[in-house]
């Protein structure tokens, strides 16, 4: 019988998130780190993540990213805004906070803390028509994406 499994895997593309890059400088250092001993995996720990309309009819996303360190050396975030009108005809808001994931099983990671606003699009015209956001940590070369669900706050003073 001959064997049709590759040897492994060969280098991969890199896949960059859908939407359109939001320009924003965002910080190179963390703000400080977390243990996990028992952690056994290599995927990508969800962000924790909040979201407020503001007095000023804007969007505000702020995110709480956990980094291997191990990644650390070269890291270079990159924030996505995708858009989209859901079955529901009501908009729908994806942010992607993307990098380059080393793949190894780490027990340490650091924090970082990132705030955003949403882009302005043209078929929105009120950000409070927005009830929730969905938010993905996501590996650009690709091992694996996560995200999570929230749910946008009122307006904030």
């Amino acid at each position: 019988m001959k064997k049709t499994t590759p040897n492994g895997p060969g280098p991969r593309e890199k896949i960059y998130p859908p939407g359109e890059i939001l320009s924003k400088e965002l910080p190179k250092k963390p703000v400080g780190k977390i243990r996990f001993p028992e952690r056994r995996e290599r995927t990508l720990l969800s962000p924790l993540v909040e979201a407020y309309h503001t007095e000023d009819n804007r969007l505000l996303v702020r995110a709480v990213v956990f980094i291997a360190s191990k990644d650390l050396k070269n890291i270079d975030f990159s924030i996505y805004q995708n858009v989209y009108i859901g079955l529901d005809t009501k908009p729908k808001f994806q942010f992607f906070i993307s990098y380059d994931l080393l793949e190894s099983e780490e027990k340490e990671y650091h924090i970082f803390e990132l705030d955003f606003y949403a882009k302005e699009v043209p078929f929105i015209t009120d950000f409070t028509e927005i009830e929730t956001i969905e938010t993905f940590l996501w590996d650009i070369d690709p091992v694996a994406s996560r995200g999570t669900v929230t749910n946008v706050g009122s307006a904030i003073p």
